[in-house]
C-alpha cells in the first residue's frame, strides 16, 4: 500500500513531544510523555497496513515474513544503543545504589522485558531513579515487542475469515475493550504495572489496527469537506494530552484523550485531498517527514544522552543545553542512515530470507547480551572514575575467611547479630563482614531500601514496608536467643542533598528542622516503641546507631574531572558540626527517652569518629567517609569497625 508522508510527520510530533518533555525545556509540554501513546496508535495502524496484503500467504510464511521485517526494523539500532549504554555506563557512571537496577533493565531490554524490570521496581516513571537509568525508555519497545507476539495471530484470523465470520471482526475489538477495562482497574490498584505493562496498553495499539481495518474495507470514509475539521479536532485532543495529562492517572483516563486525537488525525491524513489544510501541509513538509523517519533512532538516543549528561556535566549549563539536541540529532542521523536503513531495506541473502534474517538477529542479540552482561559484572575494567576503587568507595560483603586478629572470648560463643533497617543497614556491609570475621559470630541481615526502622524523624513507612518489617521481626523472634543483639540501622536525619542551597545555609537548615515537627516526632516515637516492644518480648538486646553526619552533595557523583563541574556538586562536602548537632537534637532527646523506657536498648554514636572537629567532611585525608550524601563508604566502614566491635563485646560481656 502507498506510503503516507503525513504519518511520518505525525511521528515527528510524537517524538519531539517526548524529547521536549524529557529535556524539561521550559516546562512547555508537561504531558509530553503522551507522545508515546501517539506512537502506540501509529504503530498499530502501520503494522496492520503492512500485513494487509499478505493474506494469501500460509500461516508459517506470514509469521516468518512478519518477524523478519520486525527484527530488521528494531534489532540493529537497538543493539547499537544498548551496547553503547553499557560501555558508557561502565566508563563514566559510578557504581552506586542505582547500578543493579540499571543493569537489570538494560539486560532485560535485549529480550523485550525491560518494562517488567521497571514495573517491579518501587519507583515511578517520573521518579529521580528512573531519570538516572539510561534504559528507562526501552519500556515502550518492550510493550510493542510483546504486542507483536499476540497481534499477528489475531490479525491473521481477521485477514482469512473477515468475509465469512463476524467473530473475525469482533476478536480484536473485544480484546481492546478487555484491555481498556483492565487499564481502568489497574491504574487505580497498581499504577506502575498499568503504566509499564502490555495488558493495560494493548487497547492503544489495537485502536490503530482497528482504524486501519475500517478504512481498508471502506467501512469508514471521511467526506473531504469534514477532513480539515477532523484533523483540527484530533490535534486539539492531542494538544490537550500534551499540556494537561496527569501522570498520577495514567494510562486511564488521560490516555483516552491522546489515543482519540491520534485516531482522528490518522483518519484525516489518509484521505486523499486536492486542497490540504495548513496542518496537513505541515505534516507533509520535508522537515517533518524527515524527522518522522528519524523518529525511531531519535527516540533510542535521546534518553541515554540526556541521562549521561545528567550523570556527568549536569544539564543546567546553557552550553550543555545547546549541545544536547545537536548530539542527539547527529547520533540519530548516523544510526538511521548507516545502520537502520541499510539493514532494513537491503536485498542481500541474509535480509531476504526470513529464517536466515531471524536467526542472525537472534544470534546478534545473544552475543550482544553476553557482552553487556560481562561489562555489567566487570565495570571496574573499563571505568574512568576514581570510584572504581570499590575497596575505598563502596560497602560490600567480604568473603568469609579467618581474621588477621580474631577475638577469642567465651561470651561470644553461639551469639548472633541481627541487622534490621533500610539502605543504611546495607551501607554497613563491610563493617558487618569484619564483625563476623573477628568475632566469629553469625550475622543475619534484614534490609530493605526506603523502609526505615525506628527512624526517629517520622512514623516508619507503611505499605510494603510494613510487610517487610513484620517478616523481619517474625524471623528475629523465631531465631534469636536471649542475649542476642539486634542492630537497628536506618537514616535518622532529614536529608541535606538535593536541597536548594543557593538560598543560604540558614534558610535551608531551618526548613529541614521544621520537618521535625511535634506530630512527626510523636509518630516516630510510636513506631520506635512498637518495634522495641516486640524485641523486648523476644528477650534480645538492641543496639541503635545515633544520627551520623550527612552532606549537601553526593561524593561519588563529583569525584572525577568529567563530573566535578556538575551543579549538583556546588554545595560542597563539608558541614559545620554544630549544624549537625542542631539537626539531630530532637532524635537524640528521643533516644534518651527510649533508653530509659527500654533497659535492653543501647546507643552507639559514630559522630565523634566521623566528625572529630568543628567541621564535618565527607572526606578524611582524601579518602571518602561517605559514598553519597549519607551512606557510608567502604573506608568509612573500616574506620568505624573497631568501635562497633567494642560496643558489641561490651554488651555481650555484661550478659555473660
Amino acid at each position: 500500500m502507498p506510503n503516507i508522508p503525513a504519518i511520518d510527520g505525525l511521528r515527528a510530533v510524537a517524538v519531539l513531544s517526548v524529547i521536549i518533555f524529557h529535556a524539561d525545556f521550559l516546562n512547555m509540554l508537561p504531558g509530553g510523555f503522551t507522545g508515546v501513546d501517539m506512537f502506540f496508535v501509529i504503530s498499530g495502524y502501520v503494522i496492520s497496513q503492512s500485513l494487509y496484503t499478505r493474506s494469501d500467504m500460509s500461516f508459517t510464511a506470514y509469521l516468518a515474513d512478519f518477524y523478519r521485517r520486525r527484527f530488521l526494523r528494531i534489532v540493529p539500532a537497538l543493539l547499537l544503543v544498548l551496547l553503547a549504554c553499557a560501555l558508557v555506563s561502565a566508563m563514566f557512571v559510578p557504581q552506586a545504589w542505582l547500578s543493579m537496577q540499571n543493569d537489570r533493565t538494560g539486560l532485560a531490554a535485549y529480550f523485550g522485558l525491560s518494562n517488567f524490570m521497571l514495573a517491579w521496581n518501587t519507583d515511578t516513571y517520573f521518579s529521580p531513579s528512573t531519570q538516572l537509568n539510561p534504559y528507562t525508555h526501552t519500556w515502550t519497545l518492550a510493550v510493542e515487542e510483546q504486542f507483536y507476539l499476540v497481534f499477528p495471530l489475531v490479525y491473521f484470523v481477521w485477514l482469512r475469515f473477515r468475509q465469512r465470520h463476524r467473530l473475525a471482526w469482533a476478536l480484536l475489538p473485544l480484546l481492546a475493550l478487555a484491555s481498556l477495562v483492565f487499564s481502568v482497574v489497574q491504574t487505580q490498584q497498581s499504577p506502575l504495572e498499568a503504566f509499564y505493562l502490555l495488558p493495560s496498553r494493548f487497547w492503544e495499539l489495537a485502536s490503530g489496527a482497528i482504524l486501519f481495518q475500517l478504512v481498508a474495507t471502506k467501512r469508514l470514509v471521511l467526506p473531504s469537506a469534514v477532513t480539515p475539521a477532523v484533523l483540527f479536532g484530533g490535534f486539539a485532543l492531542v494538544s490537550g494530552g500534551l499540556i494537561f495529562a496527569d501522570a498520577k492517572h495514567f494510562p486511564f483516563p488521560w490516555a483516552l484523550l491522546t489515543v482519540s486525537g491520534t485516531l482522528l488525525i490518522l483518519a484525516a491524513v489518509i484521505q486523499k485531498t486536492d486542497t490540504p489544510s495548513p496542518l496537513l501541509r505541515l505534516l507533509r513538509s520535508s522537515p517533518a517527514t524527515y524527522v518522522g523517519r528519524l523518529s525511531y533512532s531519535l527516540y533510542l538516543w535521546h534518553w541515554p544522552v540526556l541521562v549521561f549528561l545528567r550523570w556527568t556535566t549536569g544539564l543546567e549549563q546553557f552550553a550543555i543545553q545547546l549541545a544536547y539536541p545537536v548530539i542527539v540529532a547527529a547520533l540519530a542521523a548516523a544510526s538511521y542512515h548507516w545502520i537502520e536503513t541499510p539493514l532494513r531495506t537491503g536485498r542481500s541473502h541474509f535480509q531476504r530470507h526470513a529464517w536466515v534474517a531471524i536467526a542472525a538477529c537472534l544470534a546478534a542479540v545473544g552475543l550482544s547480551w553476553s557482552g553487556a552482561r560481562w561489562v555489567s559484572e566487570n565495570p571496574e575494567a573499563l571505568s574512568l572514575s576514581q570510584t572504581s576503587d570499590a575497596y575505598i568507595w563502596f560497602s560490600r560483603r567480604l568473603p568469609q575467611g579467618p581474621a588477621n586478629e580474631p577475638i577469642g572470648d567465651l561470651s561470644l560463643q553461639g551469639r548472633q547479630l541481627f541487622v534490621f533497617g533500610d539502605s543504611h543497614a546495607a551501607a554497613y556491609r563491610t563493617l558487618l563482614s569484619l564483625v563476623s570475621r573477628r568475632l566469629g559470630i553469625s550475622v543475619v541481615e534484614h534490609e530493605r531500601g526506603g523502609c526505615a526502622v525506628a527512624s526517629l524523624i517520622a512514623p516508619d513507612p507503611q505499605g510494603a514496608c510494613t510487610q517487610a518489617r513484620n517478616e523481619a521481626l517474625r524471623d528475629i523472634e523465631a531465631r534469636a536467643k536471649p542475649g542476642d543483639i539486634v542492630f537497628l540501622a536506618s537514616l535518622r536525619m532529614p536529608e541535606l542533598a538535593g536541597r536548594d542551597w543557593v538560598r543560604g545555609d540558614e534558610t535551608v537548615l531551618n526548613e529541614a528542622l521544621a520537618e521535625l515537627n511535634p506530630e512527626q516526632l510523636d509518630g516516630a516515637r510510636s513506631s520506635a516503641e512498637a518495634t522495641l516492644t516486640r524485641l523486648m518480648n523476644a528477650k534480645v538486646r538492641v543496639l541503635i546507631d545515633a544520627p551520623m553526619p550527612l552532606f549537601k552533595a553526593p561524593a561519588y557523583r563529583c569525584s572525577d574531572w568529567f563530573n566535578r563541574m556538575n551543579p549538583i556538586c556546588a554545595p560542597g562536602f563539608t558541614v559545620e558540626r554544630d549544624q549537625i548537632e542542631q539537626l539531630r537534637a530532637p532524635q537524640m532527646a528521643l533516644l534518651e527517652h527510649l533508653t530509659q523506657e527500654y533497659p535492653m536498648l543501647r546507643v552507639w554514636d559514630p559522630l565523634p569518629l566521623l566528625c572529630p572537629g568543628s567541621t564535618c567532611s565527607a572526606y578524611d585525608d582524601g579518602k571518602p567517609l561517605f559514598r553519597d550524601g549519607d551512606h557510608l563508604s567502604g573506608y568509612g566502614n573500616r574506620l568505624l569497625a573497631p568501635s562497633f566491635i567494642q560496643v558489641l563485646l561490651n554488651g555481650w560481656r555484661r550478659t555473660s
